[in-house]
């Protein structure tokens, strides 16, 4: 009974251990998503940001940075947020996203 029992609160605490770090997308992830936000806009970005004539994202266009979100929770747990500053025509967007699953978070650059 002992080794159920041992055994059940192991695989507990590796299952949360697993959760509670969750892989980090790579950059080149992050990258690839940011993009991907960026050529297919919402409809209430279309507006305000012009997309015309754009087919591909020079890489030398583009800079990452990984960084810790704000709060106290998120201080203590040590959650992570990608912000990939694209520019274009003069302008810099930068979109920011959860770096654990990619989504969309913020938006800063030509709207504010």
């Amino acid at each position: 009974m002992k080794k159920i029992i041992i055994g059940l609160v192991v695989t507990l605490i590796m299952s949360f251990l697993y959760f509670y770090q969750s892989p980090i997308l790579s950059t080149g992830e992050a990258i690839n998503k940011a993009e991907k936000y960026f050529l297919n806009p919402p409809e209430e970005w279309k507006n305000s940001i012009s997309f015309n004539d754009l087919e591909e994202i020079p890489p030398e266009s583009i800079s990452v940075n990984l960084a810790q979100k704000q709060g106290y929770w998120n201080e203590i747990t040590n959650n992570m947020k990608w912000e990939v500053t694209i520019k274009y025509t003069g302008q810099e967007l930068t979109i920011v996203m959860d770096a654990y699953t990619g989504e969309f978070i913020n938006l800063y650059g030509p709207l504010n």
